[in-house]
Order: structure tokens, then sequence, then C-alpha cells
């Protein structure tokens, strides 16, 4: 579809707001990001699979190279969670209570005397709503590379490390993992089990990523919640990395690499905050399993220059990152699932 593909309009949308000591923002403001919030699942697919269109001919217009497979979805039942692994997730707690506010009369703030909106629209007054829909709600807290570690301490990470260590030892001694390779043994107590890992499944099928995010195997959000469906774009990546794909046992491998030399300032900020040389790979695997779901499973990570695991900081300032070079849409969750895909095309 050409960039200009007109989008159904949204019912609101909502803001999330990211530390300004992540780079790149360091020094500067906050980084402020809104998500467009449609009446359902269907419709942010729809929304979400335009814009990747989009993007992708903005790209290919300026010659932008592309890496196949390069749209990685993913989907989240409620839109607070973020794309992080499960050892770097803090503990599960109820999202806050969101206020909602009206586009075309948000509240006033006093500034020097004058009273003035909290939050100003282009257009404003009731033409904003045509773009930004009738409402925007705000999720609470701004989140900072600080606070995500604290949710987790040093030892816990440790600790979970350490479960799925063990899971990989249990699980070897069973002979159709041990004939696997070792990306697959990892990838299948992944898959098949409730292990924390620092794989963080995704598909390059949306409807998987859509099945998910509505409730998937387990039972379906709560009707009105607010759920979200995510694309990370391996292709924007690439003022950052190179990439080099290599095979492995069962399936193959690509290795982003940073490329620091190209960052100009950038690479002098990342080198002051301690954040370390960073690698991103996407693997795909083929798991000899009968559950169809797990036959082309796909898995993002990050590590060290040499395949190492990243402290805790470097890890999330980087999940940050591609959190906020992703796009995605939020949907209000109408109560049933999305109809699962057929087997086949599950990736």
């Amino acid at each position: 579809m050409r960039p200009s593909t007109a989008l159904p309009p949204p019912e609101g949308h909502i803001y999330f707001s990211y530390s300004p000591t992540s780079p790149p923002n360091w020094g500067t403001v906050s980084s402020d990001i809104h998500m467009f919030v449609y009446p359902n699942i269907r419709v942010a697919l729809e929304v979400l699979l335009q814009v990747a269109n989009a993007i992708q001919a903005q790209q290919l217009h300026r010659g932008a190279g592309f890496v196949t497979g390069h749209l990685l979805f993913r989907g989240n039942s409620n839109v607070t969670q973020r794309l992080l692994p499960t050892p770097l997730r803090g503990p599960w707690s109820q999202p806050s209570p969101r206020e909602r506010f009206s586009v075309a009369d948000p509240p006033m703030v006093m500034v020097h005397g004058v009273n003035l909106p909290s939050v100003s629209f282009d257009p404003g007054g009731a033409d904003a709503r045509l773009y930004w829909g009738d409402w925007f709600e705000r999720v609470e807290p701004m989140r900072t590379i600080e606070d995500s570690m604290a949710d987790v301490s040093q030892e816990e990470i440790h600790r979970r490390d350490a479960l799925e260590r063990a899971a990989l030892e249990r699980a070897s001694k069973l002979p159709e993992v041990a004939s696997l390779g070792p990306f697959q043994r990892r990838a299948a107590v992944r898959h098949y089990s409730r292990v924390l890992s620092p794989l963080l499944d995704v598909s390059t099928n949306p409807e998987v990523a859509a099945f998910f995010a509505t409730g998937g195997a387990s039972r379906a959000p709560m009707s009105g919640t607010i759920g979200m469906i995510w694309a990370i774009d391996l292709s924007l990546f690439q003022d950052l990395f190179s990439l080099k794909k290599t095979s492995i046992p069962g399936g193959e491998q690509i290795n982003m690499t940073q490329q620091r030399d190209t960052w100009g300032v950038n690479k002098r900020l990342f080198e002051d905050y301690g954040i370390l040389p960073t690698r991103l790979e996407l693997t795909l695997v083929e798991l000899p399993f009968p559950r169809p779901q797990a036959q082309h499973a796909r898995f993002f990570s990050l590590a060290g220059e040499n395949g190492a695991p990243l402290p805790p900081k470097t890890e999330l300032t980087w999940w940050s990152i591609i959190e906020r070079r992703a796009y995605g849409c939020a949907f209000i969750q109408d109560g049933p699932h999305l109809r699962k895909p057929k087997p086949q095309y599950h990736n």
C-alpha cells in the first residue's frame, strides 16, 4: 500500500514516557510516545499492517536494504506490558488505573499566571479528534532504566538463570531433546515450559501475535481492557548494526553486530553510560515435536560481543531502544480470542 494510505480513525490514544537517561535522550527531555487505540484487534491489525507496508515503501524509495522476514510480531494482552524477556520483568502487579481525558477539552494547567491546556494537539479543538481520537490516557510511571533495574535484583536474575540451566539439564536427559542442537534444546525448554528465559518468542505471522494478544491459550482478557500488538522491524536497526546470517543445527541465526564507530556522538554517550557492545540475534529453529505451533519457532535475544550474557543495565537499555523503535497499535479487548491461525501459518 502507498505511504499515503488512509487509516481508520482511532478511538483514542495512550501516552508512554521514557527516561531522558536512556540513550539517545541523555540530558534532554523525556521521550513521549503515543499509541493509537482501535475498537478491536481486527482493526488494529489492519492498521499495523498498513503502517508496516507504508514504512517499507518509504525505505525502498530511499534505497534502504531489507532483511528477509524483517518484520517480527508480538502480542500483549495488556497495553502496559513491556517488550522484555521474562528474566528482566518485575513481579506482576495489577496495572494502575488510568484517568481518561477528552482530546477536545484537555485539562488545564497554570503557567506564569496563564491557564493553558496541559496537552496541545495539532489541529486543536474538535478537529483534533479526527486524528487523535476522542480521548487520551497516560501510562505511569515513566519507563526508566534505573526503575527497571530496581524491579529485579541482580540476585534474582542469577536465580532465574540458574532455573533455566537446571531445566535445560533435566530436559537434556530426554533422548528426543538430547539429540537436538544447543539452541534447539534451549528453544524447546522456552516453548514447552514456564521456565523464565532470555529468549523473546516472536512470529513473522501477525495473526499468531494477535491470537496471543487476545488471550492465546489462556483465559481471554476482560472485555474493555486495552491490549497491544507490536511489530519489530529489523530494517530500522540497519543504521546501528551490521548483519550476518549463520547456520546452526536445525535452523538459521541472524546476528546484528553494533557498528559504534558510525554512531557519532552516541558512541561516546553509550561508553560514558557504561553500555557494553551488544549484538541482536534472531534465531529460527525447527523443533521436531508434534505440536505444530513449534515447528518454525523464532526467538529474539541480546548477547555480548562473544555471545556472553549482558549485565542488566546494558540489556535493559537496549530493550528500551528496541521498544521505542518498534511500532504498534493498541486495541480494546472485545472478549473473544482472535481465531487461531491454521498450523501451517505458524512461524
